[in-house]
């Protein structure tokens, strides 16, 4: 039998013999009962069970461990009360909610396999309801320029090396200085921030918590060691700050940042940025100062200037002059006729290839000791309590695991081979046609129910939950708190699980709950909502169609009475929204690929502009867009389509200077004389 099948069978032995004992046993009942420990030696006997117990532990099984007083020995107990899964008085509703968690993010979720069990696990034995209408009519695509099957591939290798705690090593590419280098990161958490993947962990070379972006790592991500565990997070170590930060935010604290905030804005800045600073003073107009710390000047003077006037800096000194100089620098560069640009960098020709076929790359698998755990769990739960004896349709157990036949027949033949010790096995399982016929122990009955979630399916849980989980909530109708609670209490005593995304806001809870209740009612809602480049907030009665989740956003895609048009709504920029009486009738709209990602989609006249990006700006642009050329001189040109030029204006402010309209010609006149009013603006401060 292969090593790792020969591991996973004595690990499951061992929780087995734990399980069954009513009192703690010794190492050597260990060795002498349990499946795959008695043929070694002693120093043989002492690293695998030592190894066994270390991945046991990382697994979220709760061994524990106490001295003999008298003989010295280490006494080893597994409860019961620890290990299995609690009880969960989980409604209908929610069942159907989470259930919607997996249908809506498969297909572009990297963690869809522990997911997956950890539905299992939950619900175990209760059917699915039907998907609620809502979630029907909702999109979810995390997908875009940081997401990929490579992007997929490296979340595997680093989730194995945060569960084991491996340090890595890796060559990653700095963006801000160019250049490439070897790193070595002990890896604490991933984090999905603004659309990208990050690792965060300790950087070796800075001795120091660093995130690195999955995309800027190049080739293999190796281990260091062969060592079974190489260090221990820290103690005071909290994943959630780097779950909310803004760019700006991105290293240590230089300095702390007084922004003025224009009345029609305070709102959203204190709903967006909670987590990034704190309001120090409220005006009588309704304005207020806005306090944030910043790491990189750059990127808050990037933010501000994307403001469009609407947030202004009123100190650090330092930081209002730079912001005065960004806003020379791109006057200056839309004043006049545009500079000649560099060449193309010319093609390289490269004779023709015929394409290697590579294996697509995995995403996370679930963990095989879990995916046993819960199968075995599955069986036994089919069984006959009185004659022990039951069978399942092979369909349902493949599509319920996502294997295929192999990989079930494999599983179920290892689940035969694990015993309790002293010749006393759980089961006896068989794939027989396209039925898996059980015989069960009396032994097994306490593994008719489900153990804990392990901290990889918790994970998987938490981040769905993070990222549709407004929406489950609204689709449950039940607070997102109580639906947390109840699944938190099926985590096990390992400590909360690091989650990769950022948990919904309140005002987003609360949005998408009375969007989703007009959605599956038909009925019109009544909307106020900020529109950033008029920097004013409107009133509109609209008739939702659509909920679209766009990598860190949620849209509404609704038929805006005001317009007579079809628009989309970001729902962080409803102000407030009122569920009416009224009731809607159907339009004949086809939305199919239809996507509310940018404010183009809100006005007319589309044309194309070109920009030119500076060497240092480039980099960043080739990395995130499409139609991009690099240029000789290392700058970078992008053709985009425009259906109007508020936004784009925007665009060029954040780029501080680095990005330079080339045509047309009104677009950069435009360009040059907003950023000489934003000059003067900025300058004068209002005095509440």
């Amino acid at each position: 039998m292969p090593l790792e099948k020969e591991k996973l069978v004595r690990q499951l032995s061992l929780v087995a013999y734990l399980m069954s004992m009513n009192r703690p046993v010794t190492a050597r009942d260990v060795r002498e009962c349990v499946e795959g420990y008695s043929h070694m030696g002693d120093d043989a006997f002492a690293r695998r069970f030592y190894a066994d117990r270390t991945e046991l532990l990382g697994l979220g099984v709760p061994l524990q461990s106490t001295r003999d007083d008298d003989t010295g020995e280490e006494l080893y107990t597994l409860s019961a009360r620890q290990y299995l899964l609690p009880t969960l008085d989980l409604t209908d509703p929610e069942v159907t909610a989470i259930h919607s968690c997996l249908s809506l993010l498969d297909g572009q979720f990297a963690y869809a396999e522990p997911l997956r069990l950890a539905l299992q696990n939950l619900t175990l034995g209760r059917e699915n309801p039907m998907t609620d209408a809502a979630v029907a009519s909702t999109d979810v695509k995390l997908m875009g320029s940081d997401y990929s099957p490579e992007i997929a591939a490296r979340i595997s290798k680093l989730e194995t090396a945060i569960t084991k705690r491996r340090t890595i090593t890796f060559s990653y590419f700095t963006m801000g200085r160019n250049e490439e280098s070897e790193r070595v990161v002990d890896p604490y958490t991933l984090v999905w921030n603004g659309g990208h993947w990050y690792l965060v962990g300790r950087s070796h070379e800075r001795d120091a918590v660093r995130q690195f972006r999955l995309s800027r790592i190049q080739g293999e991500i190796k281990f260091t060691s062969r060592r079974e565990r190489d260090f221990e997070v820290p103690a005071d170590f909290d994943a959630t700050e780097y779950r909310t930060r803004p760019t700006w935010q991105f290293g240590e604290p230089v300095g702390e940042a007084d922004l003025w905030v224009d009345p029609s804005s305070a709102w959203w800045v204190e709903r967006c940025f909670e987590h990034a600073g704190e309001v120090v003073e409220r005006h009588e107009d309704g304005s207020v100062l806005f306090r944030t710390s910043y790491a990189a000047q750059s990127w808050l003077i990037g933010w501000i200037l994307g403001m469009n006037g609407l947030v202004r800096p009123v100190g650090p000194t330092e930081l209002v002059e730079a912001t005065q100089l960004a806003l020379q620098s791109i006057e200056e560069q839309h004043t006049g006729a545009a500079p000649k640009l560099a060449n193309e960098l010319p093609k390289l020709d490269i004779p023709e290839v015929a394409p290697r076929r590579r294996k697509p790359a995995a995403p996370v698998g679930a963990e095989q000791f879990a995916l046993l755990q819960a199968l075995m769990s599955d069986l036994l739960a089919s069984c006959d309590s009185h004659r022990g004896e039951g069978e399942v349709p092979a369909a349902d157990l493949m599509q319920r695991y996502g294997l295929d036949e192999k990989g079930l027949r494999e599983a179920v033949d290892l689940l035969t081979l694990v015993n309790f010790g002293a010749g006393a096995y759980a089961m006896y399982a068989e794939l027989d046609g396209d039925t898996v016929r059980i015989d069960a122990w009396p032994e097994g009955e306490v593994f008719r129910r489900p153990a804990r979630l392990s901290p990889l399916e918790a994970k998987a849980l938490l981040l769905a939950l993070d990222l549709v989980g407004p929406l489950v909530a609204a689709t449950s109708s039940s607070d997102l708190t109580s639906v947390r609670e109840k699944l938190t209490s099926a985590f096990g005593g390992y400590g909360k699980p690091t989650v990769p995304a950022t948990s919904p806001t309140e005002s987003e809870q609360h949005v998408l709950a009375l969007l989703t209740t007009a959605m599956r009612e038909q009925r019109v809602l009544r909307i106020e909502y900020y529109s950033q480049g008029r920097g004013e907030l409107s009133e509109r009665n609209v008739e939702p169609l659509r909920l679209q989740r766009l990598k860190q956003h949620w849209y509404a895609v609704a038929w805006c009475r005001k317009a007579d048009d079809l628009r989309s709504f970001r729902l962080d920029r409803i102000k407030s929204l009122e569920v009416l009486d009224e009731v809607f009738a159907e339009r004949d709209i086809d939305l199919t690929g239809y996507v509310a990602d940018t404010p183009r989609s809100l006005e007319s006249t589309p044309r194309t502009a070109q920009v030119r990006y500076a060497p240092s700006a480039a980099g960043y642009v080739l990395e995130n867009a499409s139609n991009v050329a690099r240029l000789i001189d290392e700058s970078a040109l992008q053709t985009i389509a425009t259906a109007g030029d508020t936004w784009l204006v925007e665009e060029i402010l954040k780029y501080r200077g680095q990005a330079m309209v080339t045509h047309p010609v009104d677009l950069r006149d435009r360009i040059a004389t907003r950023a000489g009013e934003l000059r003067g603006l900025l300058a004068r401060v209002p005095v509440a």
